[in-house]
Order: C-alpha cells, then structure tokens, then sequence
C-alpha cells in the first residue's frame, strides 16, 4: 500500500480539520488564558491609584485635623470641631479603605506602622485638644504635645512617601505586564484568524470588546488621576522627581500652583525654580541640594518662595533616594505649603512672650507675698501680742473690740498669704514623680494636725490605703487641706468623724464623660459628718477665694479646695464633691494607677 492511497482527500480534509480544531481550541485557550492576565493587569492598575489616592487623602485628612486643632487653640472658635469632626471620619475611612485592599508581603508591615502610627496621633490629637483646655493652660506640656503630634505627622507622611513609592514601581510593572497581555493577545488573534473565519470574526468581536473596555478603563485612570492632582490642591502637598542618571527633573501639576503658576509654565529644571526661591533663602536651598546629590543623603528643607504677585509663602520640602524598576537613581520628593503653620508658630511664639512675661510678673507677686508682705504682717503680731501682754487692761471696751477684730484680721491676712503661697507652689513646682504610700502619709499628716485633732476631739479612721506614683508634698498638701476642712466645718458640740479609705470603681463610672475603671484608677474617699453644704455648690467650692460659709465662727481663706483641685489635677486625676446640709460632706478623688 502505497503513500498516496494512505492520504486520500477525506483523510487530509479530515485530518487538516481535525489539526485545525486543536490549534482554534489551543489557541483559544491560550488566548482565554491571556485574557484573563489583561484583566488581573488592569485590576492591579486600579488597585495602585486606588491606593495611592487613599493615601493622599490620609495625609490630607491628618494635615487638616491637626490646622483645625492649631486653629482652635490660638482662636478657640469652635466651629473649627467641624472641620475637626469631617477630617477625622476622612481619616478612619481612608485607612479603611487602605487595610481593605490586599497588600503584598511586603507592604504589610508598612500599613500595620501606618496604622499605629495613626491611632498614635489621633490619641495624640485628643491629649493635645485636653491640655489646651486646661485651666490654667500648661504651655510647656502643650508645646510638647504640639511637637509630638508634629514629629508623629512627619513619621506618617515618611511611612506615606515609602508606601506611594512602592505603589508607584508596583504600578510601572502592571503597566510593563499590562502591555505584554496587549501584544501576546494580538498576536494570538492574529493566528486565529489564520486558521478560520469563524475564529477570525470571534477574536476581533472580542478585541473590540477589550478594546472599549480598556477605554473604560483608561478614562477611570485618567479620572483617578485628576483627583489625586485635586488631593494634592486641597492638602496643598506637591510631588517632584530627579533622575540621578538622566539628570532630567520632573515637577507635579500642584508644583506650580504652590508657586501661583499654572502647570508648565517653565522646563522643568533647576535653573528656572530657583528664580521663585526667596533670595535669603537660595544660597541655604543650593548648599543644601548639592551636598545632598553628592552624598546622596535626605532632605528636610523649609524655605520661602516668592509668587509672581509678590506673596511670600513657606514651603517645606523632604526627599529621599531611591531606584526606580530600571534599576536607575532616582530622588522623590514632597513639597507642602507650610504658610498657615508658619504663621501660627508665630503667632504662639509671640503669645509665648507674653505668657513668659506673665510667669515673671507672677513670680515677683509670690516673692511679694511670700516675703515682703510676710515682714510687717509679722511685726503687727508682734506688736499685738505685746499689747496684749502689758497694756489690754488700759484698753475700753470698745478698743479691745477694735483690738480682737485686728488681730483676727491680720492673723486671716497671714493665713490667706500663706494659702496664695502654696496655691502658687501647686502650679509652678517642678513634677518630680515618686512612690508615695499612701498609708505613712497619712500618718504624717495626723501627726502634723494633733493640736487642731486633740481640740476638736475628732476621731480619723484611715483604712489601708494604695500606693501611687506622685509628688510627695502636694499629696501631702491635699490630704492636710481635706482633713482641715473637714475639722473646721465641723459641727458645735459634735465630734468630727473623718473617714478615709479606698473605694471601688464601679462599671460605667465616669467623670466629665471620661471612663474612670479600676484597671486606670485609685479611688480614694475622704468623707466627714459635718455641717455639709447643698450639692448645687458641688463645683464652686473648688473655685479660688470661694467661701460657701461666711459667718466669722468658720476660719478660712477660700483656698483650700481649690489648692486640692489643683494637686490632684498635676497628677492627672479628678476630685469631686459630695454634700448633704447638717449631714456631712464626701470627697473623692480619682488618681491614676
């Protein structure tokens, strides 16, 4: 049997149809499978600028809660919690949205620091809100929190700048692949089209169709990228690049906004944006850039610009190197608008000098009160008592009315001086922290009262009591002042009960809406049965010179409580008031573990 019986027409049709089957089915495998990394490519892409712009938006969130709060604290114009309220609600929906996209092994530990670093300065941004309400306002704590909170925004926008950067190589790869799937699937319907028409007229029915789609996509990126350059506008943020290898520079739209220029409006290079660099500023920008292109190290600059119209601005700009997917040097960086912040700073600055002034003029008040004023009080004592030792019987009757109502009033200027003095002491002390046992210094404290005890016949019951971390003489001043004016609002003819212990916490205890729980605080309770006052003075009994009890019988300057008040607020806690008329009165007090 020969060859040419073998391959008859039918078998070759057959054969040639068969083979023809196997390559469309093959080919359209291989073309299905194509089709389906052209769409992981493109979900990538969308996936990288969904990401990038959520960063964006976090950092613009954050930049705008933390001017809302400066704003706040120089003006106290509440309707800057507004804008405090949305950028919060911004800033817990863009991290959402962040943790919600997939992230690769390698960006997993970033968004994890991303998120600390954010629960960090929102917590931040609370403590900081909570300091600047204090009365009187501690300005050192709250420059410091100001700083935290600024070091804490510096570290998020780096944390920022690594992830973008990451985002931006993983999106030059989805692009590299991207176009691979393009090429591959053209030449695989190409081949279809070889074979058969049917194959022919199916692949450019589905090119077409990938086409539009592309498109679809195409203008979703062009979107995406028209709101990150609208992100950039709002949080007043630009973004540059300098390509160590081709020594080409590349400036972002929002680059020449800040400049008030609209974008390329000039080559992007250096020589053109040194001449909106102010001219005190340039020599420092040169220095500074050419040091950090030669030693290839990180900038932090702030500097002013010069607009067109003359407005002078501060920027601030950070920058790093880096490679970029062809292996080559390249240094990105972020400029932002700073003019705002800037002249905040200023404005603390010089509210800054006046509180300074103010402590000094303070100062010299306490060196009045607690010396100059302290001599002739003493030498009127002196002199009273002398009277009172050889010449009160030559006195009337009446004088030695007069006589009793000076000495009782100057023995009430010496104490109300000696009040001022420890008031004083309370606010500007220095807070060296220290174990304190509570129980010794209670100990300490009967003993330092005995007299003023023994006379009123009081009886103090002390149950064992914590251990706290604080400053010894002011817990000192506060269980003296609580005990004193237990004894001196005492009952006629009743024998003061004092008692003081720790109480329990119980579920869902709160103060001023804060969240008092046992794991946070210590309760102590210092509680008499004394004459009490009505519990609508709950909260001015705390107030300086405030004296709920006039009547000559009860001692006392108005201090007191409000010393108490000031202690047990430098240690962070909380005190309240409790009181029943003719019953007693309860104190409270909150201290932090």
């Amino acid at each position: 049997m020969n060859l040419k019986n073998i391959l008859t027409p039918t078998l070759v049709y057959r054969t040639a149809l068969g083979v023809s089957f196997i390559l469309v089915v093959s080919v359209a495998v291989v073309f299905h499978i194509q089709m389906n990394s052209l769409n992981t490519s493109v979900s990538s892409i969308s996936e990288t600028n969904k990401k990038q712009f959520e960063l964006e938006q976090l950092i613009s969130s954050i930049t705008l809660k933390e001017n809302s709060l400066r704003n706040y604290i120089i003006t106290k114009d509440s309707t800057y919690f507004e804008q405090d309220s949305l950028a919060e609600n911004s800033i817990h929906n863009s991290l959402a949205v962040i943790k919600s996209l997939v992230p690769s092994k390698s960006e997993s530990g970033h968004i994890k620091t991303l998120d600390s670093l954010v629960a960090k300065r929102l917590q931040l941004f609370e403590e900081t809100y909570k300091t600047s309400e204090e009365n009187p306002l501690n300005s050192e704590i709250l420059k410091q929190k100001l700083s935290q909170g600024s070091q804490i925004t510096k570290k998020i926008r780096e944390k920022i700048f690594t992830l973008k950067e990451k985002e931006i190589a993983n999106l030059k790869i989805h692009n590299i692949n991207h176009r691979y799937d393009i090429e591959t699937s053209t030449i695989t319907a190409f081949s279809l089209t070889i074979i058969t028409l049917v194959v022919l007229l199916f692949s450019l029915s589905k090119v077409n169709y990938d086409y539009k789609k592309l498109q679809g996509l195409n203008s979703d990126l062009r979107f995406a990228k028209q709101i990150s350059d609208n992100a950039e506008k709002v949080a007043g943020i630009s973004h540059w690049k300098i390509n160590m290898v081709t020594g080409k520079y590349f400036y972002s739209d929002n680059f020449y906004r800040i400049l008030g220029l609209k974008p390329n409006s000039f080559e992007q290079n250096l020589e053109n944006f040194i001449q909106y660099i102010h001219p005190e500023d340039v020599a420092y920008c040169l220095k500074e850039h050419k040091n950090s292109l030669e030693n290839l190290t990180a900038t932090s600059l702030t500097y002013r610009i010069i607009r067109p119209d003359g407005e002078v601005r501060y920027v601030n700009s950070v920058g790093d190197f880096t490679e970029n997917t062809k292996g080559e040097l390249v240094k990105i960086g972020v400029t932002y608008d700073i003019t705002e912040q800037q002249k905040s700073k200023f404005i603390l600055e010089e509210k800054n000098k006046n509180l300074i002034a103010i402590n000094a003029e303070l100062e010299s008040f306490n060196q009045i009160v607690s010396h100059d004023l302290q001599e002739p009080l003493r030498k009127i004592q002196m002199f009273i008592s002398r009277l009172e030792g050889g010449e009160i019987d030559n006195i009337t009757e009446r004088g030695k009315d007069y006589f009793s109502k000076i000495k009782i009033s100057a023995n009430r200027m010496q104490n109300l001086m000696m009040d001022l003095v420890a008031y004083s002491r309370t606010i500007k002390e220095n807070k060296i922290f220290s174990p304190v046992e509570l129980s010794e210094m209670l100990d300490d404290v009967i003993q330092e009262l005995a007299i003023n005890i023994e006379e009123k016949k009081a009886e103090i019951t002390i149950k064992k009591l914590p251990k706290i971390s604080g400053i010894p003489f002011q817990i000192h001043q506060l269980f003296v002042n609580l005990i004193t004016n237990s004894l001196k609002y005492s009952k006629d003819n009743v024998p003061p009960i004092i008692k003081i212990y720790t109480g329990k916490i119980k579920h869902g205890e709160t103060f001023n809406g804060i969240e008092i729980t046992d794991k946070k605080y210590h309760k102590i309770i210092v509680s008499d049965n004394g004459i009490g006052f009505k519990q609508e003075f709950s909260e001015k009994i705390f107030i300086l010179f405030k004296r709920l009890e006039t009547q000559s019988s009860y001692t006392g300057t108005g201090l007191g409580l409000a010393i108490c008040k000031k202690v047990v607020e430098n240690h962070n806690g909380f005190i309240k008031a409790k009181g029943d008329p003719d019953k007693g009165a309860t104190f409270t007090i909150y201290l932090p573990r």
